[in-house]
């Protein structure tokens, strides 16, 4: 092994015991007692291993993720399916006890099949708990057997890894065999946050541009918890089975360059709201709209405008407003009932600054503070043009979601999720001018068009927080999936 890596490490592990079950303990057994080749039968499944092949990461060394093979400690098993009928399997870890110390991504596992180059699960023990599901609804034909080699070991990271030292691990393998595959029923707002564990609750850092990927990060809305993705994320795409890009009027592509009418329509995840829903943004432009091409005054800002009173959105739609929900009619009944009557806050509060102009709440929060504090919470308005809408199913994304998402006022960012896929298109939130908050090729501005001027439109909407999980890992080659 390299020089670098003769910086012993003593992860102790006592023993790994191998467990098969079928809902209850069956037989067990430990390396310490039993020598040779070992049998154990589960219905028609049975377990044979070696009993030498335990873990023993006793003085083991910090090991390169390219020579686990070699060098990392590995348990090897065979399952065989002794019966006449197809029969499924999971294999996980149970009973773990891990050092906090090594609660850390360079701390690994891998489940690999044998003579099969990819892995069928592999992963880290930053943010376990008791229990590993590393592989669900594994497929045994009937009188056929699989050969697997798990690896545990602690990865070398080419730094001073002294501090794990004394540390230790242990954990039982349990197989788990039934003869119908299991369907497990997870809400798709908690399948999302499983695939971006551990979830950062630190609020970072808003005097800059997001450039890089910060994964999945905690906040508060007006209904609770909401989790939000930033910067360059890669798995926060959805999309609805079989709805596609629309032609535009005139045939043209739409969203010009970037799609082509007939293709299949991505979404990007913005964020789970507090009352469990959760909100897309199509990932592109379904057309161009002015904002409102009637001008009338500050009121031009309004999603609607002319309220009977303040808050009660029940006066003349922008032009936006009824462009969109036109959109929705043409292309959304299909999806209608995964799709949530939801909040989208228009926010027309003002505030007088210190040279007697009034301007609108965003920008206050954005301009007034250093940092910026873009808040996912709608401030009440005295105004008789926007507000709080609560029962919407389309709208458009708040300045504030783009300043979380990693846009930054005045910055350009081409590196985050909401980069591209359409030129100028327009937030919800009005600026000052009156115009409201545009983003152009990922840089948030304030007066980049008047709000009579055609815009990029991109949709938002918000899913069911009742929707079940079906496939997808929310990557773009395999998106999340909503519709049969």
């Amino acid at each position: 092994m390299n020089e670098k890596n003769n910086k012993k490490i003593k992860v102790i592990i006592i023993s790994i015991v191998l467990v098969a079950l079928i809902g209850i303990a069956i037989a067990f057994f430990t390396s310490r007692s039993e020598s040779g080749k070992k049998t154990v039968r589960v219905g028609n499944l049975s377990i044979i291993y070696e009993n030498e092949k335990v873990f023993k990461l006793s003085n083991q060394f910090p090991v390169y993720d390219e020579d686990i093979e070699e060098d990392a400690s590995k348990i090897e098993f065979t399952v065989r399916n002794n019966g006449n009928v197809l029969e499924y399997a999971s294999i996980s870890m149970i009973d773990i006890t891990i050092d906090d110390k090594l609660k850390i991504p360079d701390f690994k596992y891998a489940l690999y099949e044998k003579n099969i180059n990819e892995p069928v699960k592999e992963g880290n023990f930053e943010n376990v708990g008791t229990e590993i599901n590393i592989a669900t609804n594994i497929e045994f034909a009937p009188d056929s057997s699989k050969d697997y080699v798990l690896y545990v070991w602690l990865s070398e990271n080419d730094g001073d890894q002294s501090d794990l030292m004394g540390t230790t691990f242990k954990a039982r393998i349990k197989l788990e065999g039934y003869g119908k595959k299991q369907v497990k029923k997870v809400l798709l707002s908690e399948q999302i946050k499983q695939d971006n564990a551990p979830i950062k609750e630190d609020k970072p850092d808003f005097s800059q541009p997001a450039t890089d990927d910060e994964g999945l990060i905690k906040d508060k809305d007006d209904d609770g918890d909401t989790y939000y993705f930033r910067g360059a994320v890669e798995n926060n795409y959805v999309k609805f089975n079989g709805l596609t890009w629309e032609s535009t009027d005139t045939g043209e592509e739409t969203g010009k360059i970037y799609h082509n009418a007939g293709e299949e329509m991505l979404w990007r995840i913005v964020r789970i709201n507090g009352d469990g829903t959760i909100r897309l943004i199509a990932d592109g432009s379904i057309g161009d709209s002015a904002f409102n091409e009637n001008y009338i005054g500050e009121k031009s800002v309004g999603y609607t405008y002319g309220n009977s009173e303040a808050n009660v959105q029940d006066g003349e739609n922008s032009t936006i407003k009824t462009y969109l929900e036109a959109w929705y009619e043409r292309n959304m009944m299909p999806y209608d009932e995964y799709i949530a009557e939801s909040k989208f806050c228009n926010d027309t509060s003002t505030i007088t600054d210190e040279d007697g102009y009034i301007e609108y709440g965003a920008y206050d929060r954005f301009y007034n503070n250093d940092p910026p504090t873009p808040s996912f919470k709608c401030p009440n308005t005295t105004k008789n043009y926007g507000g709080l809408y609560t029962d919407l199913k389309v709208g458009l994304i708040t300045a504030d979601e783009v300043v979380f998402a990693g846009g930054f006022p005045e910055d350009s960012n081409d590196s985050y999720y909401l980069y591209g896929k359409s030129d100028f298109f327009q937030t919800i939130t009005p600026s000052s001018g009156p115009y409201v908050w545009t983003i152009f090729l990922g840089r948030l501005g304030t007066q980049d068009r008047t709000l009579d001027e055609e815009m990029s439109a991109r949709p938002v909407i918000n899913l069911r927080s009742d929707l079940l999980y079906t496939e997808g890992n929310g990557s773009y080659e395999n998106p999340y999936v909503v519709g049969k």
